[in-house]
C-alpha cells in the first residue's frame, strides 16, 4: 500500500477576493491569507505532514494554480509541487490532472483540500487508519449527512478521477459510490474559507483552542 497525499490549492478564490476587495497583493491571496501568522495553505500542511511518518506514505504533494509563484515562495521544504495547467476550468481539472501526476507512484491518493483549516492531523489519520483495514474502500469525511472531502481514493478510481471537469471535484464521485465508501465523522470539516468573514470566524476558533488542543490537531 502506496498512499500518496495531494493537497489542492490551485483556485484564484474569486469570493475570497470579492470579500476582501480592500486589500492588495498577498492580502488579497487566499491560500496566504494569515492564521496564528501562518499562511493558511501552510497551515493545512501542517496537519499534512506528520502522516509522512506512516510507512505507507509516500509523498505530500501541493497543486498550484492561481498565483502560483507566490505560494510556491512560501511553501515549507519537502514538499513537492503539482503545477495545474488548466486550473482556471475548475477543481475538477485540477483534481484529475493531479492524480494523473501521481498514479504511477500510488496505490491510493488522500485528497485535501487547503481551505479546511480546521480538520485535524488525527482526523486525516483515523482516514489513513480506515484505508488501511479496509483497503478497497473509498474512504471520505462525514460531514452534516454528506460525504465529503478529505477523502481516499484506491487506485481503482483513479481513472474516474482523471476523468473529473469543471467545477465539480470529488464529492460528484463520492455521491456516484456511496455504497462502496466508509465515512468518519467531521464537524469541523463543515467549515472551509471562501471569504473574509470565513476567515475571521476560523482565527477566533484557533485562538479559542487552549495550546494542549492546538497541539493534538498539529
Amino acid at each position: 500500500m502506496q498512499v500518496n497525499i495531494i493537497l489542492l490549492g490551485a483556485g484564484k478564490g474569486q469570493r475570497f477576493q470579492s470579500s476582501s476587495e480592500n486589500k492588495t497583493g498577498c492580502l488579497n491571496i487566499k491560500q496566504l491569507a494569515q492564521i496564528q501568522g501562518k499562511p493558511l495553505i501552510n497551515h493545512s500542511i501542517d496537519k499534512l505532514q506528520p502522516l509522512l511518518k506512516n510507512a505507507y506514505v509516500g509523498n505530500l504533494f501541493v497543486t498550484l494554480g492561481a498565483n502560483k509563484n507566490a505560494i510556491q515562495a512560501i511553501l515549507p521544504q519537502g514538499v513537492s509541487v503539482i503545477a495545474s495547467q488548466h486550473w482556471s476550468e475548475g477543481m475538477g481539472h485540477t483534481l484529475a490532472e493531479s492524480v494523473h501526476s501521481i498514479k504511477a507512484s500510488s496505490t491510493h491518493v488522500l485528497i485535501a483540500l487547503a481551505d479546511q483549516a480546521l480538520i485535524s492531523t488525527q482526523h486525516y489519520q483515523q482516514l489513513l487508519n480506515a484505508s488501511k483495514e479496509q483497503p478497497n474502500k473509498i474512504i471520505a469525511t462525514l460531514c452534516d449527512e454528506k460525504l465529503i472531502a478529505p477523502a481516499i481514493f484506491p487506485e481503482k478510481y483513479f481513472p474516474l478521477l482523471m476523468k473529473l471537469e469543471g467545477d465539480k471535484g470529488a464529492s460528484k464521485l463520492l455521491l456516484q459510490h456511496a455504497k462502496e465508501t466508509n465515512a468518519i465523522p467531521c464537524k469541523e470539516a463543515k467549515i472551509d474559507i471562501d471569504t473574509l468573514s470565513d476567515l475571521e470566524s476560523v482565527r477566533q476558533q484557533v485562538a479559542l483552542c487552549s495550546p494542549e488542543q492546538l497541539q493534538s490537531s498539529l
